[in-house]
């Protein structure tokens, strides 16, 4: 049970930390084809203020991701010594010009933003997301609409995990209730089966949702154990002092523990596939 807590609530401050930027605003929003309908386009993109999502008729890419300005476009990169996704955008007559790097890029040679070697992905705003995306990742688009990864780039303890309470905090009432801890699991549970994928070219867009859709029915299930082990004052509710109680530093054991509990992030999809049929065992008792 430590490893959900702590990754629900460390996921943010760790992955935070490797960002030195938001993306620039031009670039946020809803991106896709001319009629912006997904059924139509069969490609979307969503870009937040430190990420994107993207999906097409085959694959779906989730991503933490740092802007970095060259040779007038701006580089979405991961924080990895060898980045597995490198993008390049520009904005060219209110349309997202997207280029990818040659094949077998030494990483150093920029050339190709000046003499196109590869072909670009032409992408118009739109209005307001396709149902079906916000349908399928709701969470998602807020979360990287949200303050939460911007404020916990920085060192100040009490606002990242204010910032990262408020985000779960849904109703503004100070305390997480069985609905909103249900809703940051569905984030953290989609975002890292998403990022798992990533590094996993066998999985196809249909098997991580498999994956997702097999273990959100047990996730109230997870929450009704978290209440029973840290709901001290039997509210039936979660303060922020129940959830850092006997942890005075959260943030700074968080931190110290980075190593270990990145390594539980990406093992929690099938920690809680495994996990699931004992708390359904459990939950016939009652």
């Amino acid at each position: 049970m430590r490893i959900i807590i702590l990754a629900f609530f460390s996921f943010f401050v760790i992955t935070s930390n490797v960002f030195s930027d938001q993306i620039p605003s031009k670039y946020q929003g809803y991106w896709s084809g001319k009629s912006c309908k997904f059924s139509i386009e069969q490609y979307a993109l969503f870009v937040g203020t430190n990420g994107y999502i993207y999906e097409d008729d085959s694959q779906v890419e989730f991503n933490f991701v740092f802007p970095k300005n060259i040779e007038g476009w701006t580089a979405f990169q991961t924080n990895d010594n060898e980045p597995q996704f490198n993008y390049f955008y520009r904005i060219d007559k209110d349309q997202l010009v997207e280029r990818y790097p040659p094949e077998n890029w030494d990483r150093n040679d920029y050339s190709f933003l000046k003499n196109q070697q590869t072909q670009d992905t032409i992408y118009y705003k739109c209005e307001s997301n396709d149902p079906l995306i916000e349908s399928k990742y709701g969470e998602l688009l807020s979360l990287l609409n949200s303050s939460v990864i911007q404020s916990c780039r920085n060192p100040e303890q009490d606002k990242c995990l204010q910032d990262l309470f408020r985000f779960l905090d849904v109703n503004k009432d100070k305390r997480l209730h069985r609905a909103e801890l249900n809703r940051g699991l569905r984030s953290l549970t989609l975002v890292s089966v998403l990022l798992g994928q990533n590094a996993n070219d066998d999985l196809d867009k249909t098997t991580t949702f498999g994956v997702y859709i097999a273990i959100v029915p047990f996730l109230p299930l997870i929450t009704q154990t978290l209440m029973a082990n840290i709901d001290y004052d039997g509210s039936n509710s979660l303060s922020i002092n129940e959830i850092s109680q006997d942890r005075k530093d959260l943030f700074s054991a968080i931190l110290l523990a980075k190593d270990g509990v990145i390594e539980d992030i990406r093992s929690l999809p099938g920690i809680l596939q495994n996990f699931a049929p004992l708390l359904q065992g459990l939950d016939n008792f009652n």
